[in-house]
């Protein structure tokens, strides 16, 4: 290599360093924070009787615009954040295990959205632990992070704008069936999704606490969320062993390019079926008051099962998400 090569790999080394300092200093300025999915659930903390509405900045600079900017006291870090995102009730709360008492009844939050219904602070405890929540207009999809300027940046979108795909998950538990079962599932099913990083899909459930929603609020879960996929779980352990049996129940009124409610429907029984070594007893038509498949117009299935073993529950919910990836990325 002659001295006019190495100059140039020297040039060019020097400029991938300095981009390579750059990009490292932009990551390290923000930290994404995790929002839970609370989904019809709570996380179990102690308040206070005492609220107060929270103070409003409109005036938004220009990076501030179409965010939702939440300074911070200076003593407060990551781990004192848990956001927690209630989309059945358009709630997004945030908790902050925070030191210094008072802190947002003199600290604005900073945003130009039009979409806040209500923003309150409900204090925890005396030492300034607080929960920030924020009551939205409709249903929205949120990302957030904590800047180097101690405050917590919250975007939001449509979930169509922020997630290639999306699917509504009931665990309904009706009938014979046992919510807590299917709950489990959906818990399992919840974990899968979430350390999958190579889709882009978001699974919304219609309900993970004891409380289930009503047919009226599920179905506008599927209009807000503008659905690609429909599951409804009924599940229940047997105590007779060897009893492993899967069906599914589909809307036999309209069928949709593609794939259409029956295939989808035996798709997800044969892929179940197949995880536990269940038998796949068939596929049939829903029955007419089974409103969320009459209501669904993407592919909907109704999948019950019935095993004899709780261990299955991790089997069943990867036999649910392989269907989902199929009907989705097959014929991409």
């Amino acid at each position: 290599m002659n001295n006019k090569q190495m100059k140039k790999v020297a040039i060019k080394a020097g400029i991938f360093g300095v981009l390579s300092i750059t990009v490292m200093l932009q990551r390290a300025a923000t930290k994404h924070i995790l929002i839970t999915d609370a989904a019809g659930t709570h996380i179990d903390r102690k308040s206070t009787a005492d609220s107060y509405n929270i103070l409003i900045d409109q005036n938004a600079s220009k990076g501030q615009v179409g965010k939702l900017i939440i300074p911070l006291s200076k003593t407060v870090g990551s781990d004192d954040i848990v956001l927690e995102d209630r989309y059945i009730d358009h709630e997004l709360k945030i908790y902050i295990d925070s030191r210094e008492e008072g802190f947002y009844l003199e600290n604005a939050i900073i945003t130009d959205l039009n979409i806040l219904k209500s923003a309150v602070c409900i204090t925890e405890n005396d030492s300034g632990s607080v929960c920030l929540d924020f009551v939205l207009n409709d249903l929205y999809a949120s990302s957030s992070s904590l800047t180097e300027n101690s405050t917590i940046e919250v975007e939001f979108a449509k979930p169509s704008e922020m997630y290639d795909y999306t699917v509504v998950f009931d665990p309904a538990g009706a009938g014979d069936y046992d919510s807590a079962s299917a709950i489990d599932i959906a818990l399992e099913l919840k974990e899968i999704a979430a350390k999958d990083k190579e889709n882009n899909l978001k699974i919304y459930f219609t309900g993970l606490g004891t409380e289930p929603a009503s047919d009226e609020r599920k179905s506008k879960l599927l209009k807000e969320t503008a659905a690609d996929l429909v599951i409804a779980l009924n599940s229940r352990i047997s105590d007779e062993q060897g009893s492993d049996i899967v069906s599914a129940y589909y809307n036999s009124q309209f069928f949709l390019r593609g794939m259409n409610n029956a295939e989808f429907a035996d798709l997800t029984e044969r892929s179940v079926a197949t995880k536990i070594g269940a038998i796949a007893s068939g596929v049939y038509e829903a029955d007419e008051d089974d409103v969320l498949l009459k209501e669904a117009t993407v592919p909907a299935a109704r999948i019950c099962v019935e095993y004899d073993n709780s261990s299955d529950d991790k089997k069943i919910a990867e036999g649910l998400y392989d269907a989902i990836i199929q009907a989705l990325y097959t014929e991409e």
